[in-house]
């Protein structure tokens, strides 16, 4: 495969995390796994230091780039910031607008994802399934048992992006969701929406606060990535199967957050998402839209499948 459509793909599956990590529910790391790029995003990410930096003054950038794996990094990042940045609007429009259809579609993906784990674990012992449990049971509890409510503040927001991006890198973890759960989730999204507004309406006022906020964000998340992937890198190498069951567990516990069919408990706000019950189609306060959800499960399946036979083009 030429080197062009190497990144091309590079920069879809870059796509695909920032797209998931637009959403409550879904991690980025998972469409990492699942794509084949996870361990060598994190390997990648942990290479990069300050001695990478002296190196690029003293030897070069052409040695800097290959140091910290930049044919690679570049595409998948280029790929979450543009996604982050132009989807925002449509992601809040669709989770409003169109759940049913948009749950079922990351339903699927997240269901037919399991099978990636189980080839790549391989033979699965006791142990894998001990760790696939205690994974399920603490990403079970901790999505559905924490809720706080607390008016954000810059140093706030700070901490919420170095938070937040630990759980964007875990599979089974959705980072959008711990921003649910810290309360500035709403704020991060219509940071960005207005971010993009600026652009065709030119409000200074509205852009600097809004810059300000994403920056603080960014900048937490940019130091949590570096020290989470420093571990999670050593871990992977030293563990790899067993550090995959417990990813699998993470994620096995956390799918009841993509049912397609919940009600609102408190509708005051639907960009929340904090407050939902899980129900049967026939339950459902709108309308159940089978035949939709039927549709989009197919087309996410489809889409997971397609992926996983890219997957030899890292």
């Amino acid at each position: 495969m030429k080197s062009f459509q190497k990144k091309i793909i590079l920069f879809l599956k870059g796509l695909m995390m920032g797209i998931a990590d637009l959403i409550p529910g879904i991690s980025g790391g998972t469409i990492a796994l699942i794509t084949n790029i996870y361990e060598e995003l994190i390997h990648s990410i942990n290479s990069i230091s300050l001695g990478s930096f002296i190196n690029l003054k003293n030897k070069g950038i052409k040695y800097f780039w290959k140091e910290i794996n930049g044919k690679f990094l570049f595409p998948v990042f280029f790929g979450i910031i543009f996604s982050v940045f132009f989807f925002s609007k449509i992601i809040s429009w669709l989770l409003i607008n169109e759940p049913v259809s948009l749950w079922s579609f990351f339903f699927a993906i997240t269901i037919s994802s399991f099978y990636y784990f189980y080839e790549k674990i391989g033979d699965i012992k006791f142990l894998h399934y001990f760790l696939i449990f205690i994974g399920a049971v603490f990403s079970l509890i901790f999505t559905i048992s924490i809720n706080l409510n607390i008016s954000p503040n810059y140093f706030y927001i700070f901490i919420s992006g170095f938070i937040a991006i630990t759980a964007m890198i875990l599979p089974g973890i959705s980072g959008s969701y711990l921003l649910l759960i810290l309360g500035v989730y709403p704020l991060i999204i219509k940071s960005l929406n207005d971010l993009q507004s600026f652009i065709f309406k030119f409000n200074s006022e509205i852009f600097i606060n809004s810059f300000n906020i994403l920056l603080l964000f960014f900048l937490g998340a940019i130091v949590g990535l570096k020290i989470m992937s420093k571990y999670i890198s050593k871990i992977l190498y030293k563990y790899p199967k067993k550090t995959l069951s417990f990813l699998l567990g993470l994620m096995i516990g956390s799918v009841h957050k993509l049912w397609p069919w919940q009600n609102n408990i408190d509708s005051s706000d639907l960009l929340m998402f904090k407050n939902k019950s899980i129900v049967l189609p026939n339950k459902y306060d709108g309308p159940p839209e089978l035949i939709k959800a039927f549709v989009f499960m197919v087309l996410g399946s489809i889409l997971f499948f397609t992926l996983s036979r890219l997957k030899k083009f890292k």
